[in-house]
Formats: structure tokens, C-alpha cells, sequence
């Protein structure tokens, strides 16, 4: 390698930005709402910027880093700092904590799918994350995009909001896109029993599967039917509109009134 060869580290190489400097990781930081003694999770720690910050409101840091020069300058920033664990490893292979604990991280855009889904399909989910990443793809789980079946399901057992939006100028480099901070938080219970959320994803499927223009024409001959008149008109419905148009509260109570009742 030449001296004028710079190596990227693989953190950046998968779509992640910095964050600017300490002023930003603060803020992120402070739209979380942690406090002592939160146990909290760090996805891709890289130089610990955001690390340092997670633990000024917290009272354990496990910062997991896979590129071994970011996870060296994490040992040697925080050796002196007992409440910051260094882990080296991919997050998406890392064994989560069997006991309460929350998650904030920088996710790079490229894998928040795959992080999203070890998250909230972990046998012990977080209490709380709060993911920088892309603003359409925070929309897609709050909703406020249009709703999908698989932010629906989500819905049953999380809580999803834009808690923060961020500038292009609070990372280096900066962005192509706009992005937030998205605030997961698991329901104290789930809204459906397991069976019934399994029926409830069925439910789904009919109404979105078929892949047509409208709820009415998707969910087939239940659509004509005076049950599912009268369930979509008390619910304010509007049974020609896409089946993404349709709120997560409003499909659960479609599903109540046409499912459970039957």
C-alpha cells in the first residue's frame, strides 16, 4: 500500500457516516431519555464518539466495533473507563444480554434491515433503541410513509417514533440522504395473544397479498360483504384507498370486528 493509500475502514465501507463531533452525539443522546442505571447496547461503535456520550447517561456502555483499528482506538479512548466494554465482533453475529437492557447506535444504511430484524425478533428484545438511519426507512416502521405488514406486525410489540431529525452537516461525509433518530420502545404487553397475531398476520396478507389498489379489491369477496361495509364505515375506512393508507389501530380493530368476532 502507498502512503497515499488510505485505508477505508469497514465501517464506512457499509454505508456508515460519522457522526460530526460531540456536540451531535450529545443530542442524539439527549432524544433518547436514558438514565442510570440503563444497561445499553452500542451497534458499530466505531471511534466511540457516540460510546462517550451513551455513558454519560448510562451507567454500563457495551460497545460492540468489527473493523480492529476502531475497536483499538476504543480500548485504548476508554481503558481508564470501567462502565465501557470494548467488544470486537459483528453485531449481527453478537449474543445480545439475556437481562434489561437498551440500544443506541449509528446504524451504517446498508444493514438496518438486517439489524432491525435482530432486534425486534430477539428472544429478549430491548427495552428501548433509538437507530440513527435513512428518514424514508424510519418512516417505513413509524407508518408515516404507509403502513406495510411487516411494520404492522412490528406494531403489536413496539412502539416506533422519529424522536430527532438530523442535518447532512452532523456527519462526515455528509449524507445523500436525511436522516433521524428512530425510537423503538416494546409495548409493557403485546397487543395479540401469539395465535392471534399469527391470524392477524394472515388477516394482513389478504389485505395487502393480492397486490391490488384498494383494500376493497384486495381483501376479495369479504369486501362486498355487509360486515366488512359496516366495519371499514364505523372505523372511517376509506375501503378504495391503498391498503398501506390504512392506520395500524384501524387495521386491528378491521381485524377485531371481522376476525375474532367470527
Amino acid at each position: 500500500m502507498s502512503r497515499r493509500q488510505i485505508r477505508t475502514p469497514r465501517s464506512q465501507s457499509l454505508s456508515q457516516h460519522r457522526l460530526r463531533d460531540d456536540a451531535v452525539a450529545r443530542r442524539i443522546v439527549a432524544s433518547t431519555g436514558l438514565a442510570p442505571p440503563a444497561l445499553v447496547v452500542e451497534a458499530g461503535a466505531g471511534d466511540g464518539i457516540l460510546t462517550a456520550a451513551i455513558a454519560r447517561q448510562a451507567s454500563r456502555v457495551i460497545a460492540v466495533e468489527q473493523d480492529r483499528e476502531c475497536y483499538a482506538t476504543l480500548r485504548r479512548r476508554f481503558r481508564d473507563e470501567p462502565r465501557i466494554q470494548p467488544v470486537f465482533g459483528d453485531f449481527l453475529a453478537f449474543q445480545l444480554p439475556n437481562r434489561p437492557y437498551h440500544m443506541v447506535a449509528n446504524v451504517p444504511y446498508s444493514i438496518t434491515t438486517a439489524i432491525m430484524r435482530k432486534l425486534l425478533d430477539a428472544p429478549q428484545p430491548p427495552e428501548s433503541a433509538y437507530l440513527v438511519m435513512q428518514r424514508e426507512a424510519a418512516m417505513r416502521w413509524t407508518g408515516d410513509g404507509g403502513e406495510c405488514v411487516a411494520g404492522l406486525l412490528a406494531k403489536l410489540r413496539f412502539e416506533f417514533e422519529i424522536v430527532l431529525a438530523l442535518r447532512r452537516q452532523d456527519f462526515v461525509p455528509w449524507p445523500r440522504v436525511s436522516s433521524v433518530v428512530l425510537g423503538i420502545r416494546r409495548r409493557p404487553r403485546p397487543r395479540l395473544t401469539p395465535a392471534e397475531a399469527r391470524a392477524f398476520g394472515r388477516f394482513l396478507d389478504r389485505g395487502f397479498g393480492r397486490g391490488r389498489d384498494s383494500l376493497r379489491q384486495n381483501i376479495g369477496r369479504m369486501g362486498t360483504s355487509a360486515r366488512f361495509t359496516s366495519a371499514t364505515r364505523n372505523l372511517a375506512i376509506d375501503v378504495d384507498a391503498p391498503p398501506s393508507a390504512v392506520s395500524f389501530e384501524q387495521w386491528l380493530a378491521l381485524f377485531e370486528q371481522l376476525e375474532r368476532r367470527r
